[in-house]
């Protein structure tokens, strides 16, 4: 009788002990499920940088350590407007994607305002820390871009600012912005005023001569865009002068026989909402790089225009509830 209850018992010891393991074995590989391996993070995407395209829209790209693009968004208002047309880039590499923007910033007609009567160009960003997928990986979106504006037909130069090129506050270096500016304005060198060039609420702020004549620009330290321009010292800057022939002495870029006049860009302006000109109240109309500003109230809302003064096509209208 007794071996039989012991025998029983070790039957009972060695069930539970059966029991335990195979339960210790489903509660670690319930654990180890929850642990991704290596290789799996690395198909699911990690970022690994981010780069800034500058023109006038700002937009920022973020990418994987294998060059994918997983995300953009715009960080100004004009890039906002860019990204809300562009859906398509998930999968793509970082080239193909750049390029595609830039299309579309030339399509929103962002390349007809100029720059003291240049062409913007396109400042490429890499943002500080951020991986290169390979080598040679900036220089190659920045060739992506120049096959793309040879193709658009446009005087536009990429301008890179790498990881490199930041000094300790995170702005991009004083050499860098002059490189930048010299490119926009089409000079190898210049003679700049020595004046410490001091930030000025993240801009800097450059006084040069070259050939006899006199610039002065405004540089965005943060993104390398160029944010003023003034040539031979023709006080444009926040002029609200409606004297559009002196205007145009002075900027030295197209002739005023060659815009399509102010009558004619005010007739685009409001035959776009359907109404005439004196359906409008507090109307306020500028000249001002090439671009008439059309400003006009109707029907309760504040509306503004830009419209290229050579060609009429409308390069921004934004409209709302007025105050």
């Amino acid at each position: 009788m007794k071996n039989k209850r012991f025998a029983k018992l070790l039957s009972a010891v060695f069930a539970a002990t059966i029991g335990i393991a195979i339960l210790g074995g489903c509660v670690a590989e319930s654990e180890n499920a929850k642990q991704p391996s290596e290789s799996t993070t690395i198909t699911a995407g990690i970022a690994g940088g981010k780069l800034l395209i500058s023109v006038n829209p700002e937009i920022e790209i973020e990418y994987d350590k294998k060059g994918v693009v997983v995300e953009i968004e715009g960080v100004n208002d004009d890039g906002k407007e860019i990204v809300a047309k562009y859906s398509d880039f998930d999968g793509k590499d970082c080239e193909t994607v750049v390029n595609e923007i830039v299309k579309l910033i030339y399509d929103a007609g962002y390349f007809d305002t100029t720059v003291a009567g240049n062409t913007r160009n396109i400042v490429v960003k890499l943002e500080e820390g951020s991986y290169y997928p390979e080598d040679k990986f900036l220089e190659n979106v920045a060739q992506g871009v120049r096959d793309t504006v040879q193709k658009l037909e446009i005087d536009s130069k990429p301008m890179l600012v790498e990881d490199t090129d930041y000094n300790q506050n995170g702005y991009i270096g004083l050499d860098e912005a002059k490189e930048i500016v010299l490119a926009q304005v089409g000079l190898d060198e210049a003679s700049f005023v020595d004046k410490e060039y001091e930030l000025d609420d993240g801009r800097y702020e450059f006084e040069f001569t070259a050939n006899g004549v006199e610039y002065e620009y405004e540089v965005d330290a943060r993104s390398g865009k160029v944010l003023e321009a003034d040539k031979e010292r023709n006080d444009d800057w926040d002029d609200n002068d409606n004297d559009d022939d002196d205007r145009n002495k002075t900027n030295n870029t197209v002739s005023s026989a060659e815009y399509i006049g102010m009558e004619k860009a005010k007739k685009i302006a409001f035959d776009n909402v359907g109404i005439k000109e004196t359906d409008a109240k507090d109307r306020d109309y500028d000249l001002d790089d090439g671009v008439y500003e059309i400003n006009f109230n109707y029907g309760g809302r504040e509306y503004e225009f830009d419209i290229n003064a050579r060609t009429g096509k409308i390069i921004k209208k934004e409209s709302e509830k007025e105050d």
